[in-house]
């Protein structure tokens, strides 16, 4: 008696039942892997695989040039951008400005200023992407903006533990301190405080010292930007130490007539602005 095996029939994927489609579909997403090459397979994976890949968009000043070309087919589809605005890199001489070598008030203030530079220009690139964002269709939408602005190397130095990611509960990235006794970590954790110095570094006010002369000048600036009433919701979370001052954030969200929510994450003011702070 002879037996055979049945050769293997392919299947097309529109013969998938639609519970076996989504399951496939969500495992490659989850898997964390690039999948803008997996929207050539069919349309129906690019239908899918674009809805997933432009919800949320990681928005960064390189990227403005070329974002409303990028996103034109699927505005509709993106709901929140992450704008990130990286600050330049620095070392172990600028982590700590002024630190066992005391500067003088001029010194200290341009040592730990939040301006304009080449890499990020903070300015030019609000500017920016508040006229992209002025120029879509507000109807029916729900767009949220999250704002963040750092500099890469400030988990480098004293503050190891500090992670740059998009406002996503799904993702969770836990990192292991290196050997660094210069900056107070020994086998991975923290055993001396750092210096007042590293805190001023990280915690200093956006557009402090410019590129303004003052701040009325600052509102001022603000008011003249495009209104984006696209934007329903503006999150500002404690992954970004950098402060803003409060007359600055007033400004900024008046450019957004349709503002719904906003998600202030302050971090408590401490050495004398605290005293200041405190008796509001």
């Amino acid at each position: 008696m002879s037996s055979s095996i049945s050769p293997y029939k392919k299947q097309r994927w529109d013969g998938l039942p639609p519970e076996i489609r989504l399951l496939i579909l969500k495992a490659l997403i989850q898997d964390g892997g690039k999948l803008a090459h997996l929207a050539t397979v069919s349309r129906q994976w690019q239908a899918e695989l674009e809805r997933h890949n432009f919800a949320r968009i990681k928005l960064t000043p390189l990227r403005l040039a070329n974002f409303s070309s990028m996103v034109h087919r699927n505005r509709a589809l993106v709901s929140y951008i992450w704008f990130c605005l990286e600050l330049d890199d620095y070392d172990c001489t600028e982590c700590a400005p002024g630190h066992g070598s005391p500067l003088d008030l001029d010194e200290l203030g341009e040592a730990i200023n939040i301006s304009d530079t080449d890499k990020c220009p903070i300015t030019a690139s609000f500017q920016a992407l508040f006229s992209i964002l002025s120029t879509w269709d507000p109807k029916n939408s729900v767009l949220t903006l999250d704002i963040s602005i750092y500099s890469p190397s400030d988990s480098e130095h004293w503050f190891k533990y500090l992670t740059f990611l998009p406002d996503n509960p799904s993702q969770t990235i836990l990192t292991k301190a290196d050997e660094d006794a210069q900056h107070g970590w020994v086998a991975g954790s923290q055993h001396a405080a750092p210096p007042r110095e590293a805190f001023l570094k990280v915690f200093n006010p956006v557009m402090e010292l410019g590129p303004f002369d003052s701040d009325p000048l600052e509102f001022e600036w603000w008011d003249q930007l495009p209104s984006v009433p696209a934007v329903t919701s503006v999150l500002l979370r404690q992954q970004s130490r950098r402060r803003w001052k409060p007359d600055a954030l007033a400004h900024m969200f008046a450019r957004f007539p349709r503002l719904q929510e906003i998600h202030y994450e302050p971090w408590r003011e401490w050495d004398c602005m605290q005293r200041k702070t405190d008796k509001g």
